[in-house]
C-alpha cells in the first residue's frame, strides 16, 4: 500500500509540475546541442564545398575570365568565415560569433592581400608563388584553428543559454528494484 501511495504522490507531483510549466507565458524553448552543431557544420562545409567546386570548374575554363573561380573563392570564404559561429548565434552568443568572424575574416583578408600584392609586385615568379604559399599556409592555419575552437565551444554556449533561462529537464522512467523485487520509478532532474 505504501508503494502505491508513493507512486501516486510522485505522479501527482509530476502532473502539477507540468501544469505549472504550461502556465508560463514565455515562448522560449531550450536549445539543442545537436541543432547548434549541425547548423555550424552545414553553414561551414556546404559553402566551402560549393565554393571549391566553382573554383575548380572556373580554373579549367577560359583563362582570361576567372569570374567563376573568384565567385567560388568568395562563397567558400564566406562559409569558412561565417559558418563555424552559427551555432553560437543559435545559442544567443552573438559576441562569440562576431569574435570568431573577426579573427577568420582578418586572416582571410590579410592572406588575400598578401597573395594579390605578391602577384602584382615585380618579384620573380618563384618568389611570388613562395610568398603567396606562405601567406596561404599561415592564414589557412589561423582560420582552421579558429573554426575548430568555435565549433568545439558550441556545446558550452548552448548549455550556458539553457542555464541562464532556467531550462531544466525532468524525466520519469520505470525501473525494477532488485533488492525489493518490486517495480519503481526513477525521477531525474537535470539543470
Amino acid at each position: 500500500m505504501f508503494k502505491i501511495l508513493i507512486t501516486a504522490l510522485a505522479l501527482t507531483f509530476l502532473l502539477n509540475l507540468n501544469v505549472a510549466a504550461a502556465d508560463m507565458t514565455s515562448t522560449e524553448t531550450p536549445k539543442s546541442r545537436n541543432t547548434a552543431l549541425t547548423s555550424s557544420l552545414l553553414c561551414t562545409l556546404v559553402p566551402a564545398a560549393i565554393g571549391g567546386a566553382f573554383v575548380l570548374h572556373g580554373s579549367y575554363g577560359n583563362q582570361n575570365d576567372k569570374t567563376e573561380a573568384l565567385a567560388g573563392f568568395a562563397i567558400g570564404s564566406a562559409g569558412i568565415v561565417l559558418g563555424p559561429g552559427m551555432g553560437h548565434t543559435y545559442a544567443g552568443r552573438t559576441g562569440r560569433f562576431w569574435r570568431g568572424v573577426a579573427i577568420r575574416g582578418a586572416a582571410a583578408a590579410l592572406t588575400a592581400a598578401i597573395s594579390f600584392s605578391a602577384s602584382g609586385n615585380s618579384l620573380s615568379m618563384s618568389e611570388g608563388i613562395a610568398q603567396s604559399s606562405m601567406a596561404l599556409a599561415v592564414g589557412g592555419s589561423v582560420c582552421l584553428v579558429s573554426a575548430i575552437c568555435d565549433i568545439s565551444a558550441i556545446g558550452a554556449s548552448v548549455d550556458a543559454y539553457n542555464r541562464e533561462h532556467c531550462f531544466t529537464t525532468l524525466t520519469l522512467k520505470p525501473t525494477y528494484i532488485a533488492a525489493y523485487k518490486a517495480p519503481g520509478l526513477v525521477l531525474k532532474l537535470t539543470f
